[in-house]
């Protein structure tokens, strides 16, 4: 797994343990389409962890999925997972962040070719303008 993907999955994780932590999903009882949200969400990430073929197609479907479900919970995920799995993603991105996160794609593979290692977090912010 490469730096930039451990990242992502630390994205993706955070996502998990920001949703598990709110209603309907702490209720004793959820129904069956929380559930199985729930159970996909997990799968998604352990997909991650394994290096799935099909991670990258599933997490676009599961964001997808994630903002049509549970549009008030979309604050508590990483900005950086839509672009990461893309396509049908980025309709959920303002075109002056993806411009950032694009700007952010070519600084990290300038490094990759210079073979110097790449700050992800740190170069995120200053693009960002968070420093």
């Amino acid at each position: 797994m490469t730096p930039y993907q451990f990242h992502h999955l630390n994205f993706l994780k955070i996502a998990y343990n920001n949703f598990i932590k709110q209603e309907p999903f702490t209720l004793e009882e959820i129904s069956n389409d929380d559930e199985q949200f729930i159970l996909d969400f997990q799968q998604l990430v352990k997909d991650f962890e394994d290096g799935s073929e099909h991670m990258y197609q599933d997490g676009e479907i599961f964001l997808d999925r994630a903002f049509r479900m549970y549009p008030q919970f979309a604050h508590l995920i990483a900005r950086d997972l839509l672009w990461f799995f893309g396509n049908n993603c980025l309709h959920n991105m303002p075109d002056d962040e993806i411009e950032k996160f694009q700007l952010l794609d070519e600084l990290r593979f300038e490094a990759e070719e210079k073979g110097e290692e790449f700050d992800y977090i740190n170069k995120r912010a200053a693009v960002f303008g968070q420093n």
